[in-house]
């Protein structure tokens, strides 16, 4: 007998990569903690699954429903680049998404890789310009499919005329705020009567008996009000020794009363000019502005001219890591370019503020621009104004834990002040953040994004994970 020949059955390698690509859907999708439910083969007329939202935290389904269709392929993209990639859709295809009553998800993936892209079709295709090209441009980085796009897609699926909460993912965060802890600060506040009305009176006679106590004072009232022993040289040649009072300085730094609060505070302004000078900080004071302490630039002498020269400064400083940041950076002319346009000088402002019977100093990182490192640059203003533009919120955020550690920090060398030193900048533990993938723009040009609201505001939260 002769041996027939029968023909199998036989499944595609595109079936299987097809099916691979769905797979992948899923385990996603399970992964944001949402419910995926696939279509049949027989019925799939374009679309592959349904995910519905889920709350992660109660468990709670919502009924809000997405289609997904599955595109994968094995092998490269279309256009493939190391950033991006193009899609190109089918009229018929593209034409059956856009008429549903359902948002509709095209998910381009490549299993072998484990990588898998999104858009939005209706979002996507929302002018008669892309619609015509039926093609989609995808960015690696901003539409990737994983688990970080949890919020992302459900914001597609909720309606916008409702009000729908959906508990935050659980991520732990640490929120690091503007806020330098004033660690300590002098133990006595004297107060003496002084025959003198004035700060130049009170200087003149400083002045003459060669004497430099420092800022730390303020007289008011025919009165001096100091961190300083006033009972003792040279203070004695300037107010009656025998009618000086010492105060525990917390019963003004606690004090209901703004009139002694505002002299609290007015002592801590002088004290931190000290600080800042023990730093190499500079201070620019200007009426009706607040005062800008810049980090000084460094001194050298040139050996060709044998003439003392101002030269740039580097500081080295630890948050995650060790690092160094240039905090005075000198800008030449294009067209001479060894003639000296101006200074850069990173800067702070700062004002003390009281949360619940604890002191700050709160930190406002800016530059201060000169033109030869004391006096201020014609040009500040417009250069100010282009730094700001141009600064973004990692770049705010960077400054101001660079400032709170420069303020902060203290060793054998550096040794604290005697009347003022700086902890920490203030932190906060959350158990919910936003997720990284959250903050990336996912928004067409001229729509206003987190980082562009936390640009425009500096003095919001800093998040770091």
């Amino acid at each position: 007998m002769s041996q027939q020949n029968h023909r199998g059955k036989f499944i595609t390698r595109n079936q299987m990569t097809g099916q691979t690509g769905v797979n992948l859907i899923e385990k996603i999708v399970l992964e944001m903690g949402y419910t995926w439910n696939p279509t049949s083969g027989a019925t799939d007329a374009g679309i592959d699954g349904f995910i519905e939202i889920r709350d992660p935290q109660t468990g709670e389904v919502t009924s809000f429903i997405l289609q997904a269709q599955s595109k994968a392929v094995d092998r490269e993209f279309d256009g493939e680049t190391p950033t991006s990639f193009v899609y190109r859709v089918q009229e018929r295809d593209l034409h059956y998404w856009l008429h549903g009553n359902a948002p509709v998800l095209l998910i381009v993936s490549r299993p072998s890789k484990g990588e898998a892209y999104w858009v939005s079709i209706k979002d996507y295709f929302s002018t008669p310009e892309r619609r015509a090209a039926r093609k989609v441009e995808f960015d690696k980085q901003r539409d990737r499919f994983d688990k970080d796009a949890a919020v992302a897609i459900r914001s597609r699926a909720m309606p916008t005329n409702q009000g729908v909460y959906l508990h935050p993912p659980p991520k732990h965060e640490v929120l690091t705020s503007n806020l330098l802890e004033v660690a300590y600060y002098a133990k006595d506040l004297n107060i003496a009567v002084s025959k003198y009305s004035t700060i130049e009176e009170i200087n003149a006679v400083f002045e003459e008996l060669d004497e430099r106590p420092g800022r730390l004072w303020f007289v008011k009232e025919g009165k001096i009000y100091s961190f300083h022993k006033l009972s003792e040289y040279p203070w004695t040649k300037v107010c009656d020794a025998g009618a000086v009072e010492t105060f525990n300085t917390s019963e003004w730094a606690n004090s209901p009363d703004p009139e002694r609060t505002s002299e609290f505070v007015r002592l801590l302004n002088q004290a931190l000019r000290t600080v800042a000078y023990r730093k190499d900080m500079g201070a620019f004071v200007q009426p009706k502005r607040q005062i800008v302490f810049y980090f000084r630039p460094r001194g050298r002498r040139n050996r060709e001219t044998d003439v003392d020269e101002w030269v740039e400064r580097d500081e080295t400083w630890k948050s995650q890591k060790s690092s160094t940041r240039r905090v005075v950076e000198l800008y030449y002319t294009y067209s001479e370019p060894k003639r000296l346009l101006y200074y850069r000088h990173h800067a702070f402002t700062g004002k003390f503020r009281r949360f619940e019977n604890r002191w700050f100093l709160d930190l406002t990182p800016t530059y201060h621009y000169t033109t030869d490192g004391r006096t201020e640059s014609p040009y500040r203003e417009d250069n100010l104004s282009g730094m700001k533009r141009q600064e973004g919120h990692h770049s705010v955020a960077n400054n101001v834990r660079f400032l709170g550690y420069y303020l902060g920090y203290h060793d054998m060398f550096n040794k604290p002040y005697y009347y003022l030193h700086f902890g920490k900048l203030l932190e906060f533990d959350t158990d919910f953040g936003i997720l990284d993938a959250d903050w990336k723009n996912r928004t067409d040009p001229g729509e206003e994004t987190p980082e562009a609201i936390l640009e425009a505001n500096p003095q919001l939260l800093l998040h770091e994970s």
